[in-house]
């Protein structure tokens, strides 16, 4: 399935995209527009768009213009920090209406509404496509959304020195010594970083090789390996296995 989102803040539409890749990562998500005339535009673009994710309150108006003066046949989640607009949301092709801030629990909803929409057969033929395709490709990342407290934070992959897990909790810690924590599994996050710049050293932390100082002989046949400053007293222990395959990216 292709989806579109309809969103003029950033960090609520990264948010919003890293929960629906989490939660269906066959779901192909064309882009992001911010006003009516963009979003106008990649629906008159995409007559195969299968769902779209709208904001209510846009950057020039409300949303419900781009419906009006565009024929779509999208399903439509309306996302809004508004109540108000319930009941005339409804008179457009609208599945599910999330209240601001979206939950996961509420996102998951509205993705099984639509897909009980869709035949059960063109679900599977569906599904077995992009399971093919997923296997040739990984999506690399070059952005990660981060959470601190009610913060949130969009951080380059360049800046990472490291992550860490832990409790079942993901840490991403930047160069300029500023953490956040990402709702994306530590193996996810090693399949979609950038292989050479990223290594996975344990089951509990992927680190930026850039930020690595030295590798010293450790307990039995591991190694640890410390970071640089910003990070100087930071160790990991590694595998042998995994230290050759860090020597690789580090040109050793």
């Amino acid at each position: 399935m292709k989806a579109l989102i309809i969103e003029d803040e950033q960090p609520i539409a990264m948010l919003l995209e890293n929960m629906i890749h989490e939660l269906r990562p066959d779901l192909s998500i064309l882009g992001v527009t911010t006003d009516i005339t963009s979003s106008m535009n990649a629906i008159s673009s995409h007559p195969d768009i299968d769902i779209i994710f709208s904001d209510i309150k846009i950057d020039d108006g409300l949303s419900f213009s781009v419906f009006e003066q565009v024929q779509t046949t999208a399903m439509i989640v309306f996302t809004t920090a508004y109540d108000e607009f319930a009941l005339r949301a409804f008179e457009y092709n609208c599945v599910d209406y999330l209240m601001k801030p979206i939950s996961k629990e509420l996102l998951e909803r509205a993705l099984t509404k639509c897909e009980q929409r869709i035949p059960h057969a063109d679900m599977m033929i569906i599904r077995s496509a992009v399971k093919e395709i997923r296997q040739q490709k990984v999506i690399t990342r070059k952005r990660l959304l981060l959470q601190r407290g009610q913060d949130t934070m969009i951080c380059n992959v360049n800046d990472i020195c490291y992550i860490f897990t832990e409790k079942g909790n993901t840490r991403v810690f930047l160069k300029d010594r500023i953490w956040g924590d990402i709702d994306i599994s530590l193996i996810e996050l090693s399949k979609s970083l950038p292989d050479n710049q990223f290594c996975r050293v344990n089951r509990q932390a992927i680190v930026n090789i850039s930020f690595v100082g030295g590798v010293a002989p450790g307990p039995g046949r591991d190694s640890i390996i410390s970071l640089i400053i910003p990070y100087e007293g930071r160790q990991f222990q590694i595998t042998q296995d995994r230290k050759k395959e860090l020597l690789k990216h580090l040109g050793v």
